[in-house]
């Protein structure tokens, strides 16, 4: 009996937090088999037609470029982000003195919104009157087009993410090597142990459950990256970095208007964010303690 008290202190939020959760995705299922033009009104163009919209939505080379984008997007964020994040993390935590002040610096950006770093580097990277191409010019250096190349812009988008969420994966994997037990350092070093050998056999695999933790957060946060790509290229060039939120965006009330079409891409993009989650999660469970 015991047990079940926690339970059922638990049960009225998670009831509230059902009913908030089941509406908006109960509609958005039901609107995703309808034929509903929001322009038109819901009354004028609301007409059930199955799964026409989601035979459509598979059959649309324009969605899985999205999801091709934003897959991209994500690989390329996530990775520098775990790279640079685990090695200022050992920076950091080597060096206590001074890493109050670079810990307050890379907390920083995460206090900006996204739509704020967004138009903050919009400025920045702009060809013409932007401060980066002007500064690589006084050095005699030639400045791309960081926002107007097809092959360059989705890189440009993946290292503003990076300068924005950086700190996340920093304080996760700060959190992690502070739990690592100082007695098993002291033996490594004591035997002789260098601090390459120290990093791969005992920091590394004490963090692998940080890292996945980190990865999880980074990852779907990166999949659902939307004011970036919005306010930075509106999905340009050619399509380059219209991910697949801007895409569902665009198909709803970003200017076509066609809600049941716009429903039913973002649940086949709901799923696809879930599966990826339910790998990471799976890995998780599997992972050593």
């Amino acid at each position: 009996m015991k047990r079940r008290i926690p339970i059922l202190f638990l049960l009225p939020a998670a009831a509230v937090l059902f009913l908030i959760a089941a509406y908006p995705v109960g509609f958005g299922l039901w609107a995703g088999l309808h034929q509903w033009n929001w322009a038109l009104g819901q009354a004028e163009s609301w007409s059930f037609i199955g799964l026409d919209n989601y035979a459509q939505v598979f059959a649309n080379k324009a969605f899985w470029n999205s999801i091709k984008v934003t897959i991209t997007f994500t690989a390329i964020a996530v990775t520098l982000q775990l790279i640079l994040g685990l090695g200022i993390a050992i920076l950091l935590h080597n060096n206590m003195r001074a890493s109050w002040f670079f810990r307050s610096a890379v907390v920083f950006p995460l206090m900006v919104s996204d739509i704020v770093a967004a138009v903050i580097f919009s400025t920045i990277l702009d060809p013409n009157l932007g401060i980066l191409n002007y500064a690589l010019s006084v050095v005699g250096l030639p400045g791309p087009n960081w926002i107007g190349n097809p092959n360059l812009v989705i890189i440009t988008l993946s290292l503003v993410d990076t300068w924005w969420q950086t700190g996340n994966i920093i304080l996760i994997l700060l959190a992690g090597m502070t739990s690592i037990p100082q007695d098993r350092i002291d033996m490594a070093s004591i035997d002789g142990a260098s601090g390459w050998r120290m990093f791969f056999h005992i920091t590394l695999p004490a963090l692998k459950p940080f890292i996945l933790v980190a990865l999880v957060f980074r990852t779907i946060d990166a999949l659902r990256v939307f004011a970036l790509a919005w306010a930075i290229t509106k999905g340009g060039p050619l399509r380059a970095t219209e991910v697949s939120q801007l895409y569902i965006f665009k198909q709803g009330i970003g200017g076509a208007y066609n809600m049941g079409y716009a429903s039913a891409a973002a649940t086949v993009f709901a799923i696809f964010v879930g599966l990826v989650a339910g790998i990471y999660l799976l890995a998780m469970r599997r992972a050593p303690a």
